[in-house]
This record gives C-alpha cells, sequence and structure tokens, in this order.
C-alpha cells in the first residue's frame, strides 16, 4: 500500500500530439495530459548502477498511484525540470502505485 503522504510533488505528463496548422501540413506539439501527486527520488542500487552508463544524465525514480494511461512516450514535468520515462514498473502487479524510472537531461553547466 502506498502512503499517500510520501507524494509531495506536483507532476505534469505531457505527450506530443499531432495538429493541422493553418496551411494544412501535420504539426506535432506538446500537450499537458496529466497532473498528479507523486515521489521523487534518486534511483538506488542496481537500477542507479546501470542507469549511470547513459552520460550526462540523472536516473530518478518517480512514485505515483496506479494509472492504465501511462506510457513511456511521455514526458514528465515537476517545475523547470524534464524527465524522460524509461522503465515502467507496477510493483508486485497489485495495480496500487507505479515506479517510473526516468533520466533527467543536464543542460548546459547550470542546473536549476
Amino acid at each position: 500500500m502506498i502512503n499517500s503522504g510520501t507524494l509531495d510533488r506536483k507532476i505534469d505528463f505531457w505527450q506530443y500530439q499531432e495538429f493541422k496548422n493553418e496551411v494544412h501540413a501535420t504539426e506535432q506539439k506538446l500537450v499537458k495530459v496529466l497532473s498528479t501527486w507523486a515521489r521523487i527520488e534518486p534511483a538506488r542500487g542496481r537500477e542507479y548502477y546501470e542507469a549511470q552508463r547513459t552520460k550526462d544524465a540523472d536516473v530518478f525514480k518517480i512514485t505515483m498511484r496506479y494509472r492504465e494511461n501511462i506510457d513511456s512516450n511521455m514526458i514528465i514535468k515537476y517545475k523547470k525540470q524534464e524527465y524522460t520515462i524509461q522503465t515502467i514498473a507496477d510493483p508486485y502487479m497489485r495495480h496500487e502505485s507505479l515506479e517510473l524510472y526516468c533520466t533527467f537531461k543536464h543542460r548546459g553547466t547550470a542546473n536549476e
């Protein structure tokens, strides 16, 4: 059972969707599809070690209540940070929570 008191970050899920522009050409735009509460923490253990092979990326585990409509094509935004979903896990297949293993890419040398 997930402790809802630990879900202390409001995150937004964004997804690219296709639209027709004024000249009827197809464009892709990033659209917010969902907001929810979650916990964001650095990944630990083996997942952290394996994920560190990705250069210039930090790996985080985002825990949230279970939802069926989450997929790895979505982008998670928390404040000015963007996370790319690498893996989605449903612990013990109980449909109570989701663990999203994500990478956070550093842009330039300054962290926000």
